[in-house]
Formats: C-alpha cells, structure tokens, sequence
C-alpha cells in the first residue's frame, strides 16, 4: 500500500491547471500498452471520449482530474478479461475529505460530490443485519479503515458501541488515507499496424462471441476452426476512437454461396444461417419510392452491395417488362443508355470484363451471349487448359481481350527460339499462308509476315530475340535506347535496320525515313 503521502503528491498535480484530450482527431499508434503505465493515450485509440463517467450512479469527469497521473487510480488495467476494472472508492479518499494545511479540504468529501441524489448510497453487502454480526467480522477481517470513509468514528461507530454495550476499542477517528500498489506484470503489448490476429483481442475480450449484435448469428469459434485468418474479414484494426470496424456483408459473401468445384458451397448463403428470427431483412431506405426510381443512382455505383441479396432474376423481372404490378399493369422495361449507341455492339465486350460480369448477368445469361458467340461467357474455371479443344471461336476472344499481350505467357512460350519463318507461323495464324503483308489486316501479324524474307538481305532468317532482346512471360520488349513498357517495341527500333549501314559500309535493310511507312501506309494524311 501507498502511504497517504503519496497521495499528497497526486493532489498536488490535481490543483494544476489543464485538460484532458479527448479521442477526436486522435491518431492509431502503432503499439498500444495494455498493461504498461496509463495515460490519456493509453485510452484514446479506442476511445473519442473518456471525460465524463458512463456510470449511472457515479458524477465524474476525467477532465476534471486531468492534473492527476492516470496510473495513480488505474494501477491495474482499465479493460482486462472481458470487464472494465475502475478504481475502488478508497482510491478517490486519497484526496477527497484530505486536509492539505492552508489550503484547506483539497476535494469535496461529500457523497453528493460524486454521486447523484437517486443513488442507493448503502453499499450492497450492507444487508439488514449487518450492524450486527456481519460489520464486525468484516472490521476485523479489513480493519475499520474501510468504515471511516463514511462513518465518522467518535459519533457514530464509538458511539454505538457504547450503547450496545460492546466492549471494544475506540475505532481511529482519523481515516488512513490508502491505496492499492500497482501492480508488476510482463508487458501486455498489441501492434495495430499490422495484421489481425486473435492475439490482438483475447486480453480484453477473453470470450469474444459473448457480446452478441442484435439480429447477428456470428461466431468467431466457427470461422477459427476452419483455420480463416482474422484478416481476411478484418482488413485493418478493429477499434478506432469511438468506433468498432465491423465487416460489411458484402465481404461475407466471399465464401457464403460461394461454389468451390465439386466440393459445392463453401458456406450457406441462407438468410437464416447468420440472421435470428425476426430479424428484419429490408433495410431502412428501401422505401416505396426507392424501388420505383431512386435506387437506380446506388444500384449502379454499389452494385455488389444489391447482389448480397436478390439474385439477377430478381432484378431482370422488373427491367425487362415482366414484372405484374398491383394495378394489373407491367412494369417498364429499362434498357441503359450506352445499349442504344451505335457501336455498342462491337464495344460491349471491356466494360463486361470491367464490371466483373455482374452488371450483365441482371438481364443476360450465358445463352444472351451465345446467341452471337459460340465460345462459352463466361467462360468456366476450366477455360484455360481446354479453351483450345472446345470449339471457341477465335474471333471471340477479340471482343473483350482487345490487348492481346498477356497471351504470350503460353501462346508464344515454345516459339520463343524459332526463327521467324512462314512455316512455323501459319498453324495459328493461317492468314499468312498466302496473302500478301500488306493486305493483312492485323498489324502485328502484317509486321512479322513482312520479316519473312529477309534471309534474302541478311543471309539467314529473323530470330524473335532479334527485335525482342526482353523476352518475359507476359510480354515481349525490347531493351535499349528506344524501348518500351507498353508493347512489343518502339517503332524506332525498325531504323536500326532501315535505312542503317553494317560496317562494311552495306545497307542492311531498305526502306529509311517515311519509305518504310509507305510500303503499308497511303493517302494524304501520312
């Protein structure tokens, strides 16, 4: 125990001026201290506001006491083991009732200071009997300091004795003002910066499903046993000041109706399996007037928000016309706007591939898209290792893969050391068995096929690393002065060769300058 003298010390910051920060515009340090001594920083990671107590039958402020130390009251840890520890009382009489000479009384000692008029001022273990047997064995288990905090000893403790006739001692009429020692324990310490880990939580929530949300059927237990890191959920720290980042439902979705192969479901997609009975599942700002009209403005900017709970078919009934409403009519089918433009046709394919095909599959099935492609869309987990035996059609692949680089990786892997000969080209690309390079529509395909001959010149054919030093699985690109990380070359590399002299003094290719633009480009605009 402290002697009072210390406590002397902790008033006498008291009577200092100054306040308490609060949580607002508090930054997460990177380490928070559990058990370490206690500051305003101690609490403001995850708390906006500590200043006044939360407690019904207690009037205190933090900020009132704001020259005090917080380790001089919280000498153990504030939250620990799923409960919150405040001081005892004896802690306050430290300085509440304390006489510090000229100064007087240093805070009020009466019981209206700190608690309010509806207060049950009798303690709890005070039962009816309790200025019988019961007050004495705990006066002689405690000793009769804990009396004298609210009993004055002389009229009412001496004073009762005598008329009872008990022969006791007189009790101290002066209160020994104490408090609890803190206490010395290894560093608790939790790091917010990095990943989450159940580590993080177990020191103050040592059951952490027992705080149940309304509505919520959740528990951790079922989701650690199946080996699921925190951080897949919690993508950052879970509490900030004032705040407990909770996920969304979307990230539930993640495994909920998911369809793992063979295996089927990773984890139910039912209402029932995460919601109590009664919950209820329309949210608020579902209003008549938002499924008339207004959710049209969030349905396109949070798409995957809708998708947690209706399905496409949900939304196709109403959009295409097939939806009878109460008045007996249907209701008005509703086609985007970009689905009118001229070109939408042949320009559909990216901003598919960019809405990650949800925005499609509203009104669209994979038979809309067969009715003008044969290769299957979306494609099956499958695609790559039999997209070649399916009967795809390779004109597909150029509505929604317009950069064709990242076929490389494996359509170009075993050619890598060919030389660039017609014969080891027109298997895929028969266009070049016959017709003339200039008259190839495709200009990549038109640029080898011209390179066809130039053994003629060179004395041997091209090798693909002839213009592609940089061979990578994804991409090929040359190195040097004039490359680029965007496509296969620049076309300045082409003047390395036309136009370009050996060191004989002989033209290695012809062609220098705007000749070698014309031999495939014409007209006015060149």
């Amino acid at each position: 125990m402290l002697a009072a003298a210390a406590a002397l010390l902790a008033v006498a910051a008291l009577a200092m001026s100054g306040s308490l920060q609060q949580g607002a515009g508090a930054t997460l340090p990177a380490e928070i201290d559990l058990t370490g001594p206690y500051d305003e920083t101690s609490c403001t990671p995850c708390h906006d506001r500590i200043a006044d107590s939360r407690s019904p039958g207690l009037v205190f402020s933090h900020e009132v006491h704001g020259g005090v130390a917080c380790s001089d009251c919280h000498v153990r840890p504030p939250h620990e083991g799923g409960g919150t520890q405040s001081p005892p009382m004896e802690t306050c009489f430290a300085c509440h009732g304390l006489v510090h000479g000229p100064s007087g009384e240093l805070a009020s000692a009466a019981c209206d200071t700190c608690h309010p008029q509806t207060f049950d001022l009798r303690p709890a273990d005070h039962v009816a009997d309790w200025d019988g047997r019961p007050h004495a064995q705990a006066a002689e288990r405690d000793g009769p300091t804990t009396c004298t905090m609210c009993h004055d000893a002389p009229t009412q403790c001496d004073a009762c004795h005598r008329e009872q006739g008990i022969d006791t001692p007189p009790v101290p009429p002066i209160y020994a003002r104490t408090v609890p020692a803190p206490e010395s324990r290894p560093a608790q310490v939790v790091g917010t910066a990095g990943p989450v880990t159940m580590g993080q939580c177990v020191f103050c929530h040592p059951d952490i499903d027992a705080d149940e949300r309304d509505g919520l059927l959740f528990t951790h237990e079922v989701h650690v046993e199946r080996d699921y890191a925190c951080e897949l959920c919690h993508e950052k720290f879970p509490h900030g000041p004032g705040t407990v980042d909770r996920p969304e439902m979307p990230s539930c979705y993640r495994c909920h109706g998911v369809q793992h192969s063979e295996r089927g479901k990773v984890a139910s997609s039912e209402c029932r399996a995460c919601h109590s009975p009664g919950f209820e599942f329309v949210p608020a700002d579902h209003t008549a007037a938002f499924i008339a009209t207004d959710h049209g403005v969030p349905a396109t900017e949070h798409l995957l928000d809708c998708l947690t709970c209706h399905a496409s078919a949900f939304c196709a009934e109403c959009h295409r016309a097939e939806k009878r409403l109460p008045d007996g009519s249907y209701s008005e089918e509703v086609i985007p706007d970009d689905h009118d433009a001229a070109e939408w046709m042949s320009t559909h394919g990216e901003p598919f591939l960019l809405s990650g095909e949800a925005t499609c599959s509203i009104c669209h099935t994979n038979e809309s898209c067969s009715r003008c492609h044969p290769t299957v869309m979306p494609h099956p987990t499958t695609w790559l290792s039999t997209h070649t035996s399916s009967g795809f059609m390779p004109d597909d692949c150029d509505v929604c893969h317009t950069d064709r680089n990242w076929c490389q990786e494996c359509h170009h892997d075993p050619d890598r050391s060919q030389k660039l000969l017609a014969e080891n080209c027109v298997n895929c690309h028969p266009v070049v068995r016959s017709t003339p390079f200039a008259e190839i529509g495709v200009a990549k395909i038109a640029e080898h096929a011209a390179h066809f001959d130039v053994e003629d010149h060179v004395g041997r054919p091209h090798r693909c690393d002839d213009c592609h030093v940089k061979l990578t699985a994804a991409r090929v690109q040359r190195t040097g002065q004039h490359s680029t990380e965007i496509g296969g070359h620049d076309i300045r590399i082409c003047y390395e060769c036309h136009g370009a002299r050996d060191s004989s003094g002989a033209l290695i290719a012809p062609w220098a300058g705007s000749d070698l633009c014309k031999r495939c480009h014409t007209g006015p605009d060149l």
